[in-house]
């Protein structure tokens, strides 16, 4: 997740460096200061019991679900509704909370697709607790969650860059 973030925030800055180099060094900058305990967070998100003791149903990456898992007819135990919980609160609360700082940094408009990419990630895992979907639904739902959210942080960027241009003078 966080090398998606920074990337797509840099490659909105970084196509204008031609033009704005100090915008363009700002971001790197943020990039440079904050991705490695970023990733260190989202590390431990993947090391951690929770996700290990969960790993076999929604895999490492919400991207990249393998076949079985999105086709899994399995509900949530209520061991596992505690696991996803946990895991929410313990490991990944606090990588959002660093993503979103470093977002902050960089663009609200970044901060606000986020926030919007968090809520319904959560609101798909509240519906696996409460055993209203599957595990594969859950796992297609995520994969949906995270492709929707790299569209619109292009396309964020996208914005993000032709503001950065000059305004053509007549």
């Amino acid at each position: 997740m966080k090398a998606v973030f920074l990337g797509i925030a840099l490659l909105a800055i970084s196509g204008c460096a031609g033009k704005t180099p100090p915008e363009a060094a700002r971001v790197h900058g943020i990039a440079a200061t904050d991705a490695p305990a970023i990733d260190a967070c989202w590390r431990k998100v993947l090391t951690s019991p929770q996700h290990q003791a969960l790993k076999e149903k929604m895999g490492d990456h919400a991207d990249s679900p393998a076949a079985a898992m999105k086709s899994n007819p399995a509900m949530a135990t209520p061991q596992e509704a505690l696991l996803l919980q946990s895991l929410r609160q313990d490991y990944l609360a606090p990588c959002r909370k660093m993503a979103l700082a470093a977002a902050a940094k960089v663009h609200p408009t970044i901060v606000a697709i986020l926030t919007d990419s968090y809520a319904r990630s959560d609101a798909n895992t509240a519906r696996l607790i409460d055993r209203e979907i599957t595990w594969g639904e859950y796992v297609s739902e995520n994969q949906a969650i995270v492709t929707h959210r790299r569209a619109e942080l292009l396309a964020a960027g996208e914005r993000i860059q032709r503001e950065q241009l000059p305004s053509p003078t007549r």
